[in-house]
């Protein structure tokens, strides 16, 4: 069982979004930065208000469980109880407001040295107690396929306050910096890649940090960098929830369109983001 061993509980330093200069710094040499205050927390509730909305009126929203997706209303009871939404900029337009929301938007903007895009994302009510993983080899949307990897980065919005009871979120400092196996590269079962890259960080000194997360912060890591979904270590007969969202992003050509025609870029905000053509039909 992963975290076994001591998971360490330190303080991280916060950023405001006009300490641009100090933040890249920090990102380039840790693999991840936070942002304090980073968005509007009504734009926060009004998008989770429509999320729960969407689950209960049967909106065709996809959600996904151990590598397998599930689409309203063909969704088992367990997966629909421990929500894990996929894409949800495809129902819930209110999304667009966070995962473009200025702090971000700008911050990869002088990142990449052109407006992001946003790829895919994430939506979670409980803390997926996911093991340790790397994205750069495990984000792989249909609409660009090709993108460069190098450039892959992730914001993890805080919805609620995050603490060990309900999961908060594992990060591995300079993690992004280590060589690594991908999961494609020779795993055979996830739980195997999940031990492999704990082990090979805590042996470099790169050792599993919680981040106890306040409401209106933004985590930004790097496309190689090493977290997890804490365990929720709550005894209460209720699982507390650990509302949050994750986008994906990268630096796409402003030509390009979508590589898949079940898709199209939409720009927004002086940024972009992919999301399924709507149909009239639909």
């Amino acid at each position: 069982m992963l975290f076994e061993d001591p998971i360490s509980v330190q303080e991280i330093p916060r950023f405001s979004a006009e300490e641009t200069s100090l933040a890249r710094n920090f990102l380039d040499k840790n693999g991840f930065v936070v942002f304090s205050s980073a968005f509007d927390l009504d734009a926060g509730l009004k998008f989770w208000s429509d999320v729960e909305t969407g689950i209960a009126s049967g909106a065709p929203l996809t959600f996904s469980q151990f590598g397998k997706l599930y689409t309203n209303p063909n969704v088992p009871e367990h997966v629909r109880g421990l929500p894990r939404i996929i894409d949800v900029e495809d129902h819930v337009p209110a999304v667009y407001d966070l995962m473009l929301c200025s702090t971000v938007r700008d911050f990869l903007a002088e990142v990449y040295g052109e407006a992001p895009t946003c790829l895919q994302t994430l939506t979670y009510k409980y803390s997926s107690e996911q093991g340790a993983h790397s994205d750069k080899t495990l984000v792989s949307p249909p609409s660009a396929i090709n993108y460069d990897r190098e450039s892959l980065t992730a914001a993890w919005f805080a919805l609620e306050r995050s603490d060990q009871k309900n999961g908060a979120l594992i990060v591995y400092p300079g993690s992004h910096r280590l060589p690594k196996r991908g999961f494609t590269e020779g795993f055979s079962e996830y739980g195997a890649y999940m031990s492999y890259l704990d082990g090979l960080c805590r042996a470099h000194g790169s050792m599993p940090t919680v981040f106890m997360a306040e409401p209106g912060e933004i985590l930004i890591w790097a496309s190689d960098f090493v977290h997890a979904g804490g365990p929720i270590a709550s005894d209460s007969a209720k699982t507390p929830t650990r509302k949050s969202l994750v986008c994906h992003y990268a630096r796409i050509p402003s030509w390009q369109r979508s590589l898949d025609p079940a898709y199209e870029r939409v720009p927004f905000a002086g940024a972009s983001f992919y999301r399924k053509v709507k149909r009239d039909d639909a």
